[in-house]
């Protein structure tokens, strides 16, 4: 006992002062509060519906249908007033629209002028769907909203059935006057039948005459088509002989303005070869002078030669003895040395050493000479034999010369006669070029006929072969419409006699439009909406009182033992968290099940669990502000703001951005809402177990955490630092 009791001896405190203890019972009931207020307040929020004004304006001018008037939008309306839903307001659009603006309604609904017009285009070539203009006010109130479009589709839904059912009904009507047409159209199948027999029959004959007709059109076709290649060749060979008889005539041209050209020269190089001839008379004279020059020239070279040969070997012989003379000088000198001093001497031997050099020239240029005059006489040998042949040259040159001027004379006379004649050629020539052009313009002519002929017979031969052809599938046709017309007059009986058996009584018509029809299973349904949101607003309510219960009892001290061991303080504290969390939970569930009504899947295990979830959430606010005082409270506000957007309370799982999901499994609300889901809800006890075992390993979790401050944080004789509310 002595482990409790620090524990006991607060609860003795606590419970002898007044206020403590309505301090103690009045945050003993936040939860329900909490929970008991929101749950009301969202219990069953499509309860009263017929509180929410909505605007409808009907605009709709009808329409004629089936040669009766129709209106739907005033059907639709009368829709409106059976259904009090919501408190429909049959007002004009300006109305409508300032109620909007001001608030006043909550959703417009306008149906538009051509809405029976709409409708009752379904049989026509362009059929158009009914509209309905539906606007809700979300500025006043979204959920509102919301709640009145879902309510106006489901009487649009409920309208367009009508329409249907109405359809069919006229759809049914026809069907007695398509049987009788159907019968009429079977005899007149019938007597389409015959007529197509006979058809066929005519079909064949004229299909075998146009075989024969498109046979005989390819042989003439093919005919036309040699003559055509022919009148071809014919057109190339005039248009050739036009150009060659035109190349004639100008070549005639040519040759007459030649002849005349050639005639008048002929005359000039008459006069041209008499002075060639006397120009090669006097030619021979001057060769004849120029011999005889060359002759008496040649014999002077020749006496020149020898004297200058006599004169090189005299020269040489004086310098070979000047050359001796100065030797001597020189070798004396050298005898006798005293003759260097002796200008006479030195004199002497200067000027027979120049002897001896000029000599020596002398003897060099006279060798020259003679060469010189050997090859002048060479030379001359050379023109003198040239100027001999010159002569003979010229001998023959004046013969040939005298003849060559008597023939271009016989020329000069015979070009005269020759252009005299050539006058008619050119004039023939000339009239031979018109006669091929007139020719080539026939052949031409005569070519694009038979081309023409040629084109027109091809597509003779094509059509006659089309004509063959289609009138083979003509009669391929006329024997398909001969046996579809018997099956077509069988058919259209049948379909007679069916469609009169159709009955257009209400069952059918029902049925007709509205072939399926969807039963739904109410086992997973939950008909208030305060079942569905209730896991969230306890569990809320939960650890919302947790975090209350922090603020007014003190996590770390005594109120009575302030040097007491860190065990004992534990216990006593932990005890007096679960006794807190013990009467939140069964002060909530008592009202929510005996007072709101809420009806539960097992009334024990909902106290059960009620109970895990408040300890959970309790010894969670404990842990934080045992460890971290005020800081711990702000840690604790800020994990119930993560909680409400992770937990998935109100939106499911799938909807919550990426850092939500990734909080989601980490928070005991995420659990806690699962397990009320199934307790309440859905009975689940299976997926309650799993749901109840991590909210007991987050609750020991927050036990050991806490028990670590007390026997390793918390220094002894530590004045608190939560001050206890005094009665």
């Amino acid at each position: 006992m002595k482990l409790f009791q620090v524990f006991l001896d607060d609860l003795k405190h606590f419970f002898k002062k007044p206020m403590l203890i309505l301090t103690f019972l009045g945050v003993a009931c936040v939860p329900i509060l909490y929970s008991g207020f929101l749950l009301k307040g969202t219990w069953d929020p499509y309860g009263k519906l017929e509180n929410l004004p909505v605007a409808v304006v009907n605009l709709d001018k009808g329409a004629t249908y089936q040669d009766k008037t129709m209106n739907v939008g005033k059907e639709f309306i009368d829709e409106l007033k059976k259904n009090p839903k919501f408190n429909w307001k049959f007002v004009d659009k300006n109305e409508a629209m300032q109620g909007m603006n001001h608030n006043r309604y909550y959703a417009m609904i306008t149906i538009p002028n051509d809405f029976s017009a709409d409708a009752a285009s379904l049989n026509s070539d362009h059929p158009h769907q009914a509209n309905i203009q539906y606007e809700s006010n979300s500025y006043y109130n979204f959920i509102a909203g919301q709640i009145s479009e879902n309510a106006t589709k489901e009487m649009k839904a409920k309208l367009s059935d009508n329409v249907t059912e109405a359809y069919t009904r006229s759809v049914f009507t026809q069907f007695s006057k398509l049987s009788k047409g159907l019968q009429t159209a079977g005899k007149g199948a019938s007597d389409l039948n015959k007529g197509a027999v006979q058809l066929n029959e005519g079909q064949s004959k004229v299909t075998t005459n146009l075989a024969k007709l498109s046979s005989g059109a390819i042989t003439m076709h093919e005919g036309t088509e040699k003559l055509n290649d022919g009148s071809r060749k014919l057109e190339k060979g005039t248009a050739e002989l036009q150009k060659g008889a035109l190349a004639l005539a100008e070549g005639t041209q040519k040759l007459a303005n030649a002849g005349q050209q050639l005639e008048a020269g002929a005359g000039q190089t008459a006069t041209g070869t008499e002075t060639l001839a006397k120009g090669i008379q006097t030619s021979k004279q001057g060769a004849d002078k120029l011999t005889d020059g060359l002759t008496t020239s040649l014999k002077g070279s020749q006496q020149l030669e020898e004297g200058l040969s006599t004169s090189q070997k005299s020269s040489k012989e004086l310098s070979n003895g000047a050359e001796q003379v100065a030797n001597g000088l020189q070798q004396y000198q050298t005898a006798h040395p005293e003759l260097k001093l002796d200008p006479n001497f030195q004199k002497l031997l200067a000027a027979s050493q120049a002897v001896s050099t000029g000599s020596k020239q002398l003897s060099d240029a006279q060798s020259q000479l003679l060469a010189g005059s050997q090859s002048l006489t060479k030379g001359q040998e050379q023109l003198l034999s040239g100027s001999k042949q010159l002569s003979q040259g010229n001998s023959q040159l004046l013969q040939g010369a005298n003849k060559l001027q008597a023939g271009q004379q016989q020329l000069s006379d015979g070009l005269h006669q020759y252009n005299t004649k050539f006058t008619g050629v050119v004039t023939g020539s000339q009239k031979l070029v018109q006669g091929a052009s007139q020719i080539q313009n026939g052949a031409s002519q005569l070519n694009a006929g038979i081309g023409e002929l040629s084109s027109g017979t091809g597509s003779f031969v094509t059509g006659t072969k089309q004509l063959a052809d289609g009138s083979s599938k003509l009669q391929s046709g006329s024997t398909k419409l001969s046996e579809g017309s018997k099956e077509l007059a069988t058919k259209l009986q049948d379909a007679a006699n069916d469609t009169s058996k159709v009955k257009a009584d209400d069952q059918t018509i029902q049925l007709f439009s509205t072939p399926v029809s969807i039963k739904e299973n109410d086992d997973r349904h939950i008909d208030l909406y305060g079942y569905g949101i209730a896991p969230y607003f306890v569990s809320l309510a939960l650890f919302a009182g947790a975090l209350v219960f922090t603020t007014v009892y003190s996590a770390r001290s005594s109120s009575t033992q302030k040097e007491a061991a860190g065990w004992k303080l534990f216990v006593s504290k932990t005890m007096t968290f679960a006794l807190m969390s013990s009467g939140q939970s069964i002060i909530a569930c008592t009202i929510l099940v005996y007072l709101l009504g809420i009806e539960v899947q097992n009334v024990a295990l909902f106290y059960a669990y009620t109970a895990l979830v408040s300890f959970t959430f309790m010894f969670f606010c404990q842990a934080m502000v045992t460890w971290l005082d005020q800081i711990g409270r702000f840690i604790i506000l800020l994990v119930m703001i993560f909680q409400l957007a992770s937990s998935a309370g109100t939106f499911p799982f799938e909807l919550l951005p990426d850092w939500a999901k990734a909080l989601n499994p980490w928070l005991p609300m995420t659990y806690s809402i699962r397990g009320f889901r199934d307790v309440i809800s859905s009975g689940n006890m299976g997926d309650l177990q799993v749901q109840a075992n991590h909210l007991f390993l987050f609750l020991v979790a927050f036990l050991v955490i806490t028990l670590g401050y007390f026997l390793f944080k918390r220094p002894k004789g530590r004045k608190p630092s939560n001050v206890v509310l005094q009665a």
